[in-house]
């Protein structure tokens, strides 16, 4: 048998390869591609895991311009198949970053909560629970530290969303809802099902497994939070000034929304726990008090004389207080709960310029701003690794203007939570 004649099969090569290199130039005809890991000549990446582009940004000014000044194209999240057909359907948790019907309700009930969060109208909460939690403390002389600074944080956010009160950290009700968010984690992790590996299995008919695991997490998920949003609106809790209530109430444009409530709640429970502000910052402190000590007498000479021996410092006092601000500061900057950042998506092909240069981030790309690298630029922090509180303060030990921080993340999510 005779071999394909020699000529064809040169010139099939060559436009193949031509394909590849007029596909790959194709959108970055305006602008080149951020710098990132090898490929190989003329292909590039493409056989390189993940499918989607996916852009680290490691400085806080590109971060901004790009998650907040440009948030109309990069304000969406990646989902992934099995989330997107099987543990979330409806969209309920990602109805902040889609632009849904639902995105566009849950943005208008968040931002009227949040800005009476900003108002101070949660501050009697905050302090009561500080006050329980230094009670707890001193009572047990220190042991179960880190229980119960995961109890304030949950509590706290707990009792605004429901009305539900943890004074020991216990309480059945709360353990089903950190039982309940741990399991939403972990199916939302690329490894949970196979379907996000191999996603043409999902055509397969009948109860398959990730089926069968999604049904009975959202079953256990609704009557968790149906219970949640019935006491708040109904029940023991129902006199209460509680966000399930504002969800819940038919008397507002938006009519009865409690749907939206569990997703709600849920991020505002992992910000408690995973995020900046309660509990991993909370130990971060406590392990800086441990390895730099050396600070800590003049926080208490500062709060002696401010608040003096016979009170708790309060929210007005905040003013008064630089370095204990300066304090809170470093916690976030030294040790940032989110290492990695939230992954953000584009819904829009768009060009960014860094340092005089032109990159092109096609539609579909993932953005993920790492706090880490940020808050860890040596050349913005000297002795970055080190827990130094008067990095914020200026020569008159008054508080450093133009404070930014990655600590919340971009874009509207980081506003409402700053």
């Amino acid at each position: 048998m005779h071999g394909l004649p020699l000529q064809p099969v040169i010139a099939a090569a060559i436009a193949l390869l031509a394909g590849v290199y007029l596909l790959r130039s194709h959108t970055a005809s305006r602008a080149r591609r951020p710098p990132g890991p090898p490929g190989l000549p003329l292909l590039g990446n493409i056989l390189q895991a993940p499918v989607k582009p996916v852009f680290l940004i490691g400085d806080i000014t590109l971060a901004k311009e790009i998650l907040e000044k440009r948030s109309a194209k990069f304000s969406s999240r990646p989902t992934l198949p099995y989330v997107r057909s099987h543990v979330d359907p409806a969209q309920l948790y990602w109805s902040f970053s889609k632009q849904t019907e639902s995105h566009f309700i849950a943005r208008r009930l968040t931002t009227g909560l949040m800005a009476a969060v900003r108002a101070g109208e949660t501050e009697p909460l905050q302090q009561f629970e500080a006050l329980l939690n230094v009670t707890h403390l001193l009572d047990g002389g220190g042991k179960n530290w880190f229980h119960h600074i995961d109890r304030v944080s949950a509590s706290m956010v707990l009792s605004a969303a429901f009305g539900l009160h943890c004074p020991t950290g216990q309480e059945p009700d709360l353990k089903e809802i950190i039982v309940c968010i741990a399991e939403m984690v972990r199916l939302a992790l690329p490894s949970a099902s196979i379907v996000n590996v191999l996603p043409f299995l999902d055509i397969i008919p009948g109860p398959m497994p990730w089926r069968k695991q999604a049904r009975t997490y959202r079953k256990r998920e609704d009557a968790l939070y149906d219970k949640l949003i019935t006491r708040a609106v109904s029940g023991e809790a129902s006199g209460m000034n509680t966000w399930a209530a504002a969800f819940a109430r038919e008397d507002k444009p938006e009519g009865d929304q409690r749907q939206l409530m569990n997703q709600f709640a849920g991020a505002a429970i992992d910000v408690a726990f995973y995020f900046t502000g309660t509990a991993v910052s909370l130990h971060a402190f406590i392990l800086a008090c441990i390895l730099y000590p050396e600070w800590i007498p003049r926080a208490q000479r500062e709060i002696d004389a401010i608040v003096g021996e016979d009170r708790l410092p309060s929210f007005k006092d905040r003013p008064h207080l630089p370095f204990v601000e300066a304090i809170v500061r470093e916690t976030l900057r030294w040790r940032p709960a989110v290492r990695f950042g939230v992954p953000h998506q584009s819904t829009a092909d768009d060009v960014v310029e860094y340092k005089g240069k032109e990159y092109f981030i096609p539609k579909g790309s993932i953005i993920i701003a790492v706090s880490w690298a940020i808050e860890h630029d040596q050349g913005k922090f000297e002795n970055h690794d080190m827990f130094q509180p008067e990095r914020f303060l200026d020569d008159t030990n008054n508080l450093k203007s133009g404070y930014e921080t990655s600590a919340f993340g971009f874009g509207r999510r980081g506003k409402l939570l700053h």
